[in-house]
């Protein structure tokens, strides 16, 4: 019976493990710029979505603890944290775009 020699490979890290259990790193130098293009290509509507009221209230209590934790202000905090999440993502969006 012949034997095959086979890769063992981890798809989340990128690693692959050769001959003599030696990992090998496949996206060595790979740079921010390149792993948003990757992640945009795998996952193209991830900065197209809205923020999600989760991400909203934690930004949100951000913005209140920036604030000294004032009181009174919940609405002004919400609408703030909406804005900045909008604008985060559209960055990330206008960054991931492959030129």
């Amino acid at each position: 019976m012949a034997t095959t020699s086979r890769r063992k490979g981890d798809p989340a890290t990128g690693n692959t493990e050769g001959a003599g259990g030696r990992v090998k790193k496949s996206n060595a130098g790979a740079t921010k710029r390149d792993v948003a293009q990757e992640a945009a290509a795998i996952y193209p509507d991830t900065f197209d979505t809205p923020p999600t009221p989760d991400e909203i209230a934690a930004e949100a209590y951000n913005i209140y603890c920036e604030r000294g934790c004032e009181q009174g202000r919940d609405m002004e905090d919400w609408l703030e944290a909406e804005r900045r999440l909008s604008a985060r993502r559209q960055s990330q969006k206008n960054n991931s775009i492959v030129e």
